[in-house]
Formats: C-alpha cells, structure tokens, sequence
C-alpha cells in the first residue's frame, strides 16, 4: 500500500466521512462509548491489611510492664504505667473491634495486650492498697 493510492481509507472519496483507528489511539464502540485510551497505566496492588491497633495494644502492654519492673531501679518509669496502660485499653477494644470486621486479623495480638494493661490496672489497685493499710497503721 502506498501513500495516497486511490480506496485506501485516508485518500478515498467516495467515504470520506470514514474514519480510520492508528494504533494506539482510542476506539469508539457502537454505543459511542470511548475505549481505553492513554499511556499505560500499571494494575494498582492489593495492600495486605493491617490492624495496627491490635499491634500497638500489645507493644503498650509490654512498655508498661518493662516500666513496672524497672521502676525500683529507675523512678520516672513509673510515671509512664498511667499512660501505657490507658491507651492500651483503649487500643486493645479498637484492636478486638476491627478483629471481628477483618477475620479476626490480629484478634490474638489485641487480646495480649488487654490481659498485660489490665494486669497492671489490677497492680496499681493492689499497690495504692498496699500503700494505704501501710499509711494507716504509721498513726
């Protein structure tokens, strides 16, 4: 084929309202619908999910016992137990909550770090306890 031959599609005068598709450009479908049209676009990956709640649940649950126990030899870790504790509870019922939406993913992680935050709750109690029949019997 050569440029310009009468009946090709670009030179025909009989059809001239024909139009021809060149590689790489849009197509029009019957219904006038426009094809794919564009520079390549890359299949977007499936993210693995996550429940980071459960995740930190637990790392708060570990953070406050590593503060118990080192609180004899460092004082102020002690001050963090109230904080640690809080947020891992709350983060644990988070945790557990989107366990149940997404298959129990995490579910495990979530519960340790509730059973370790309320232990400490259970310690605080025991020890403010401790300390008041202690302040007691002095007078």
């Amino acid at each position: 084929m050569e440029e310009g031959k009468e009946g090709e599609w670009w030179g025909d005068t009989e059809n001239s309202g024909a139009q021809g598709v060149l590689t790489g450009t849009p197509s029009q479908g019957g219904s006038g619908e426009q094809g794919q049209s564009g520079p390549y676009v890359q299949p977007m990956m499936m993210m693995q999910p996550s429940n980071d709640e459960a995740t930190w649940s637990m790392v708060l649950g570990i953070v406050t016992w590593i503060s118990w126990i080192s609180s004899p030899v460092l004082c102020f870790t002690v001050c963090i137990v109230p904080f640690s504790t809080i947020g891992g509870v709350i983060l644990g019922h988070v945790g557990i909550r989107k366990a149940s939406e997404m298959n129990g993913l995490n579910k495990g992680m979530a519960i340790a770090g509730l059973i370790m935050n309320y232990l400490s709750i259970v310690m605080f109690a025991l020890a403010a306890a401790g300390f008041g029949l202690i302040g007691s019997f002095a007078f």
